[in-house]
């Protein structure tokens, strides 16, 4: 078919405006930072030698513009990697951290020492996220481990990255960059990956409130003498993996100007003692009997905590001001991030 006249003229002032499109993408160089410093974690030892630490995005010292970040034949961005330690994370003193390294978090991309990586192969750019955004900042990816518990401190390795690239934004053939922009260059990235290695302790929670008085009852009571009050408290594993079986103990001293009441707080008829799952829950197992049990989850103290056999009598004033501290253990494995709660009812002197 010919086309003239009209229907001619427009078919080539569309090719020409395409032309002209491809011609004016901007030039979005890629961009080298020298020196990197990542600063990763803290992880607790348990984390780490459990192999629960999730593979940590660390930025590897190249950024380029998404205009050249296309997916097209004769563009790469290839990373030769070199590892001072060889893929350990030494610390000041003692015991390593081996890791392994990778340029996406899946690891379906590993790096080795000295080896190349192109980070326009096999979709990686669009497994990273990197297509179609602003600015990219090209990631990888460490993931540690040990076979036994570290000490805690600041666990270090030194990456270098030499970097080569060439980015066509248009057409590339014929060995030739063609209706867009190239970049192309080298670089080099010197990378510093600190992890820090610290207990990820439980934390407590405590609050306090008046439930019963004399005169009020439960409407709006005081903490008058002779009243009620219900102290809980709320613990949480923070930490990415659980805790040891039956490690858990929950230690109360008596609070000041109060005894233990184990008569309940007089609000309800609930036990003196209570333990409630948090969300998520804690998989923890726990019971409350008598004072008197030998077989329940919980232990009274008269001397500050120093021993655990005193028996105190449930609403005698005298032997229940005795107590100093109770002992609360739950059982079982506390899991990742969970956490429960325990609540004692205490009486005003």
């Amino acid at each position: 078919m010919v086309l003239t006249g009209k229907r001619f003229f427009r078919c080539v002032t569309a090719l020409l405006l395409c032309i002209a499109a491809l011609a004016a993408l901007p030039a979005s160089a890629c961009t080298v930072n020298g020196t990197v410093t990542n600063n990763v974690g803290p992880y607790s030892p348990a984390a780490v030698k459990a192999g629960a630490v999730p593979a940590i995005s660390n930025q590897a010292g190249l950024s380029c513009g998404s205009a050249v970040l296309v997916l097209l034949g004769g563009s790469y961005i290839r990373a030769t990697v070199t590892s001072a330690n060889n893929f350990l994370l030494k610390p000041s003193s003692g015991a390593n951290i081996s890791y392994t390294a990778s340029a996406d978090s899946a690891a379906t991309v590993p790096i080795t020492q000295g080896a190349t990586v192109d980070y326009m192969q096999n979709n990686l750019l669009n497994l990273l996220g990197l297509l179609g955004g602003s600015d990219a900042a090209l990631p990888f990816f460490i993931k540690p481990s040990s076979s036994t518990l570290v000490a805690p401190g600041t666990y270090s390795d030194t990456i270098t990255i030499n970097w080569s690239w060439r980015l066509c934004s248009g057409v590339y053939a014929a060995g030739a960059c063609i209706l867009g922009t190239l970049d192309q260059g080298t670089g080099q990235s010197v990378i510093t990956v600190n992890l820090t290695v610290a207990p990820q302790n439980m934390t407590m929670v405590m609050s306090t409130a008046t439930t019963w008085d004399s005169l009020n009852t439960t409407t709006n009571p005081k903490a008058l003498p002779g009243s009620k009050r219900r102290s809980s408290v709320v613990l949480t594993n923070p930490d990415i993996v659980p805790l040891d079986s039956n490690t858990v103990f929950v230690i109360v001293p008596t609070p000041a100007g109060t005894y233990i009441a184990l008569d309940g707080d007089g609000s309800s008829g609930g036990a003196a003692i209570q333990f409630a799952q948090g969300n998520p829950t804690s998989g923890l197992t726990f019971t409350y009997t008598s004072p008197s049990s030998t077989s329940d989850n919980v232990e009274f103290s008269s001397d500050g905590g120093s021993s655990w056999g005193y028996t105190p009598v449930s609403g005698d004033a005298a032997s229940q001001s005795a107590v100093t501290h109770i002992r609360l253990k739950p059982q079982g494995i506390m899991a990742a991030g969970s956490s429960f709660s325990v609540s004692l009812s205490n009486a005003v002197k």
